[in-house]
């Protein structure tokens, strides 16, 4: 499915279509998607830093549709810069919407700023069915949450961690009264702030390892880093392994010795004792049978 589709969608809704662009992941934003004669809305109150690295909502003309269909195919789908609104609500109305909800509090009565216009994070607080590549499926946000948030939204289209253009799990349902009592900013429980913190950790996991071992990672396609790391997670956590550094490390033999290392019988004896809390990985890493080859070596 291509971006046009979804315009035209828009269009037959006598709607309008917006792009939510996060210039902190492509600095050509907004400006790629203004064109001749086109307007973006900060969400962000600040000065000229704030707002080079704050989302951004663009209203895209019909006469526009091709040529921002195009920009987004091939750029949102590579990087996770843009998402698709399509609304009856007009440009300054929507963005103040919008702006309202940035703010959450938190259980401890902490203000954190919650960044919907990643795709992975609009997903994982909405929901999105269609999207087995998410490590958190979602809804984070409850029915009445959710009804709040999303009131003028007729749909929220995004492109996944595979590049496939998917809608977010909203059918307009009509707002129950609960939803009409709630007011940003949105008040969010520890089942929530827990269900988005681990829905974080793949990325954080993968960022680890390419800032501080990115040779471990040249056997792997990026398009099929996430998902590995993801997976010797789920693994690692098989062994009791919780901690950011064992994640990390239990990672990083997965990438050097393979993602089936750990079903090697002399490495199985051992992760056997981590799991019943004999070794600790660490100690495990100081043991690791030297005679299993590396991943390198296999290829070399």
């Amino acid at each position: 499915m291509e971006a046009v589709t979804v315009f035209e969608a828009a269009r037959s809704r006598s709607a309008h279509v917006y792009v939510l662009a996060d210039p902190a992941q492509d600095k050509t934003l907004p400006a790629a998607l203004l064109f001749d004669s086109g307007n973006a809305v900060c969400l962000l109150d600040g000065g000229a830093d704030v707002k080079a690295a704050a989302p951004h909502l663009i209203p895209i003309d019909e006469t526009n549709y091709l040529r921002a269909g195009e920009w987004l195919d091939q750029h949102a789908s590579n990087v996770p810069c843009a998402t698709l609104l399509i609304s009856t609500m007009p440009l300054e109305a929507l963005a103040g919407h919008l702006s309202a909800f940035v703010d959450v509090v938190l259980p401890d009565r902490t203000v954190m700023a919650l960044a919907f216009w990643d795709p992975s994070i609009l997903a994982v607080l909405n929901g999105a069915n269609g999207d087995g590549t998410q490590h958190v499926r979602g809804p984070v946000l409850t029915a009445e949450q959710k009804q709040a948030f999303l009131a003028p939204v007729l749909e929220w289209w995004y492109w996944d961690r595979a590049g496939r253009l998917k809608s977010i799990d909203w059918d307009r349902s009509p707002v129950a009264d609960a939803a009409l009592s709630i007011q940003p900013p949105l008040q969010l429980d520890q089942r929530q702030v827990d269900e988005l913190v681990e829905a974080s950790v793949p990325d954080n996991i993968l960022y680890y390892i390419r800032l501080n071992m990115p040779g471990l990672l040249l056997h792997v396609p990026e398009s099929a880093q996430y998902a590995f790391v993801r997976s010797q997670i789920l693994n690692a956590r098989q062994y009791g392994l919780e901690g950011t550094g064992d994640l990390v490390n239990y990672c990083c033999i997965a990438l050097a010795y393979g993602a089936s290392f750990n079903t090697l019988p002399e490495v199985a004896v051992l992760l056997e004792q981590v799991r019943t809390k004999l070794l600790t990985f660490d100690d495990l890493m100081k043991n690791f049978p030297r005679e299993i080859p590396t991943v390198d070596a296999v290829h070399s």
